[in-house]
């Protein structure tokens, strides 16, 4: 691979305050990915513009030039300089334009390796065997179950001391053997809230299926996104114990629209299993006791689920398709958390995007060191560069048809592994162990994008951001003690290395507003406090605009991924006051560290609307020791129903 960096000169004009200004074009040509069977690549430009007197100022951007045929060795490079030269003058009509090569030097995208049996490439599945399943939904009330599928689930209200007569089914049920069953099992309903019971009986066909049914609280009980999980989680047991082909769930409780396809996703998400670094012999073996493929678990058995509901109608069926490309940013982002850290690294998760983008249309710009280096992000720089892995910031932006009349901008924390830098996680509690869920931010983001790319709203400007990179410890690491400076110009004392995540999310949300737009929302892994605070369920919002943070809120409760706000208060400012630079990343006295954190990050927005989401405490499983791919279905109903 090579680098080539052209150097443009034409006069233009360029009309600001009734001055016309000499312009110089400098253009970058990356290389980002080698077709072998077309034996092409691909390249994209950054175009900067610059006035030689400042007086224009500066900015930067991307967009796809051109594809050419060529080999990879110099002289193919050259003659392909030729190319870009004639088709400049042609398509901008400059007779005097002076094209200059100024140099050609190779540059990898390869990850770094120690020694050669480190890995290069971070897998990611982006189909699985969900996608295959024909789902039914049909009337309970006008349909009748016929009982032909290996399990029937019945999803029914527990009994409570209110009940005084026999509970029923309600459902219409004209097999006359399973009839009589369930006129002499009252004990059915009998059970505190997830616990189930299961038959084998025979049907009029003298066909012998599993009947189960699931308990799901008494009717007086509000349902929400807790009393789900736990109803999935003895579903889901049912279907891996059974391995069914066809399953029919008969609703005997009602289910709101949101809650139904929170219900679908959370089913899909658990039966999956992530296969992606077991040895193959092992995967086989699980294969053939479960009769699924590796990586996507026993869903391989399932090609049919009818789901009866009791307040059937048309949109419940729309949130079918719904659910299933939330179900599939969500998995996609549980991929890039749960990848170890020497699969998931700054470089590997960059690469990882760029193929996203491709398979979405989305724009795509990857920015290294060096570029990193011309925008001045010194803190988020600073925190990469004890590791081997250099640091990439990822940049994609989604543009929907039509006027745009809302911009976003998205921003995940991206650290791929935290061992907390000088200030090491070494106290008991500090789970060094899964600090590769560190960049649980980024991975949200990055599921948005999915989930987005695929619906393809109108209307709206998307841009997803994440500063990447990986807090270690070397001989090159920045030190507690050190003043490093942000892109907008202020000194940072940094008075623990383990605080690292605020520095990179400050020079990204100089970043974000430097873009222009309506909305920032960062979300990230920021704070240990969020589990003393608001613990395993809840994530915390913090912000500056009453009625952005309203409308994530909502967004919460159409999402089912339960947000609470909480305050920025303003009279801890002054703990975050340095004697020798502008401020200290830590606070000295006060202990409410997620407010401090926030109160840090507000210091790098000027007057853009604004809000940070802390998802420390929900964003891994610690029960059942996966992460929950939280903030995909926040952020993506965010910007589906209140971005316009």
């Amino acid at each position: 691979m090579y680098l080539t960096q052209l150097k443009i000169k034409f006069v233009g004009k360029i009309f600001e305050d009734k001055f016309y200004k000499n312009i110089n074009k400098r253009y970058y040509f990356y290389n980002i990915k080698h077709n072998q069977k077309q034996n092409f690549f691909s390249f994209f430009i950054s175009n900067k513009i610059k006035n030689k007197n400042n007086y224009n100022s500066e900015y930067r951007e991307f967009r796809t030039f051109n594809t050419y045929q060529y080999q990879k060795d110099k002289i193919e490079s050259l003659n392909f300089l030729k190319k870009v030269k004639r088709f400049y003058s042609i398509n901008n009509n400059i007779e005097n334009s002076n094209i200059s090569f100024l140099k050609l030097k190779k540059m990898s995208l390869n990850v770094p390796q120690v020694i050669s049996l480190d890995p290069t490439v971070l897998p990611v599945n982006y189909t699985t065997a969900i996608n295959d399943i024909n789902i039914v939904l049909k009337d309970s009330v006008k349909e009748c179950c016929n009982f032909d599928d290996d399990i029937v689930i019945f999803l029914v209200h527990s009994k409570s001391d209110k009940d005084n007569g026999n509970m029923k089914i309600g459902s219409q049920i004209k097999d006359s053997k399973i009839n009589e069953f369930l006129s002499k099992n009252e004990d059915i309903f009998n059970g505190k809230l997830g616990t189930f019971k299961s038959f084998y009986i025979s049907n009029d066909k003298n066909k012998y299926i599993n009947l189960s049914f699931i308990r799901c609280g008494t009717i007086d009980e509000e349902m929400s996104e807790f009393e789900i999980r736990k109803i999935v989680s003895s579903l889901v047991q049912i279907l891996h114990d059974n391995k069914s082909v066809a399953t029919s769930i008969i609703f005997e409780i009602g289910i709101n629209e949101s809650l139904f396809r929170f219900f679908l996703e959370t089913v899909f998400y658990e039966y999956v299993a992530d296969e992606r670094f077991k040895s193959t012999d092992k995967v086989d073996k699980a294969d053939n006791k479960s009769g699924g493929s590796g990586g996507s678990g026993s869903a391989e058995n399932m090609k049919s689920l009818e789901i009866f509901l009791k307040n059937y109608n048309n949109d419940y069926v729309k949130q079918v398709d719904k659910s299933r490309t939330y179900f599939m940013g969500t998995y996609f982002a549980s991929q890039l958390i749960s990848a170890p850290s020497n699969y998931c690294n700054p470089v590997s998760l960059a690469n990882v995007a760029v193929e996203l983008a491709e398979k979405l249309n989305l724009e795509c710009k990857i920015l290294g060191v060096k570029e990193l280096e011309e925008l001045k992000m010194g803190a988020y720089l600073s925190v990469g560069k004890g590791s081997m892995y250099p640091n990439r910031f990822i940049h994609l932006t989604y543009k929907g048809k039509g006027d745009i009349k809302k911009k976003i901008a998205l921003v995940g924390k991206g650290i791929t592994f935290d061992s907390g830098g000088y200030n090491l996680k070494a106290s008991p509690g500090s789970m060094i162990d899964l600090m590769k869920f560190d960049m649980s931010g980024c991975a949200a983001v990055l599921g948005c994008a999915y989930c987005i790319g695929s619906i393809k709203p109108e209307n709206v400007q998307v841009h997803f951001l994440s500063a990447v990179c990986e807090n270690m410890v070397s001989k090159n690491s920045y030190r507690p003690g050190d003043i490093i400076t942000a892109s907008n110009g202020k000194t940072i004392e940094v008075g623990n290395t383990d605080a690292e995540g605020r520095l990179t999310l400050a020079d990204a949300l100089v970043y974000a507003e430097k873009i222009g737009v309506d909305h920032i929302i960062d979300i990230a892994t920021l704070t240990g406090a969020m589990l003393y605070s608001l613990g395993t369920s809840y994530a915390g919002v913090f912000g500056n605009d009453n009625k952005l943070i309203n409308k994530i809120l909502e967004s919460s409760e159409t999402s089912n991924e339960p947000v609470w706000w909480l305050p920025i208060i303003k009279e801890y400012r002054e703990s975050l006051n340095s004697k020798y630079a502008d401020i200290n990343n830590i606070s000295s006295n006060v202990k409410a560290s997620s407010v401090v954190a926030s109160l840090f990050l507000k210091e790098f927005i000027k007057s853009t609307s604004w809000a940070h989401i802390d998802i420390a405490g929900v964003a891994w499983n610690f029960k059942d020791r996966k992460p929950k791919g939280f903030g995909v279905r926040l952020l993506s109903e965010f910007i589906l129903n209140h971005s316009i």
